[in-house]
């Protein structure tokens, strides 16, 4: 894997020298250095609050479910041999995750309203959304390879 020099990964995909496998490493790299670089800087800067521990455990979970996903959905269109698994990454989980995070507004406005009600801590929303973050990943890559076992036959 390159991960400095474009012009010899352009240059290797051009020619089509990188399979499957390999471009899936460069996508879930690709995740885990988004991650690491959004939230390890508010580790050391301090400035995830009182949730640092439970903010933590949230990514370090969706690192873990996305990487596993990303395998899976590796692994099941490397059985069906119909379209590449970069292609079925990307264009799959556009409207799976549109329709997640459609389901993830809807429950926040259904909740919001008792939770007013009952004059809940702002904390509470942002622990909702560490809970939450981790299932919306395992979704997606749940949705994303059921698609491929029910269509790429």
């Amino acid at each position: 894997m390159h991960i400095w020099h474009t012009d010899v990964i352009a240059k290797k995909l051009a020619r089509d020298e990188i399979d499957q496998r390999q471009k899936t490493k460069y996508f879930i790299a690709l995740f885990y250095l988004q991650v690491f670089g959004t939230v390890l800087p508010m580790f050391l800067l301090g400035l995830t609050f009182s949730i640092s521990l439970f903010t933590f455990a949230s990514y370090v979970t969706t690192l873990f479910i996305y990487h596993l996903g990303a395998v899976k959905v590796y692994r099941a269109c490397a059985v069906h041999k119909k379209a590449s698994v970069l292609d079925t990454l990307v264009v799959i989980s556009l409207p799976i995750c549109l329709k997640i995070q459609l389901g993830y507004w809807a429950s926040f406005v259904l909740l919001n309203w008792p939770m007013q009600a009952m004059q809940v801590s702002v904390y509470s929303w942002v622990i909702y959304g560490f809970i939450t973050l981790p299932i919306m990943v395992w979704l997606q890559f749940h949705l994303i390879k059921r698609a491929v076992d029910n269509n790429y036959v």
